[in-house]
């Protein structure tokens, strides 16, 4: 590591710009690949609600047999 006690301010200074555009410039990867990933998933979750297909049908008659049992326990 250089020491810099020895260094001129403005030796220092490029060192901070440059160190803060490296920051950016992360933060920006960041920002893209977590955009990416949050559109993946939307992605798959699409793809999932497509192939699964919901029998509204079965799903009255669960219910109802579901209240029926109920209603025979009081």
């Amino acid at each position: 590591m250089t020491n810099l006690s020895r260094m001129t301010k403005q030796e220092l200074k490029d060192i901070l710009d440059d160190t803060e555009a490296n920051i950016a410039n992360i933060r920006d990867e960041l920002e893209q690949r977590e955009q990416r990933e949050q559109h993946e998933a939307i992605d798959a979750l699409e793809l999932h609600l497509e192939r699964s297909q919901v029998d509204w049908g079965e799903v009255k008659a669960f219910f109802q047999q579901v209240l029926t049992e109920l209603r025979g326990k009081n």
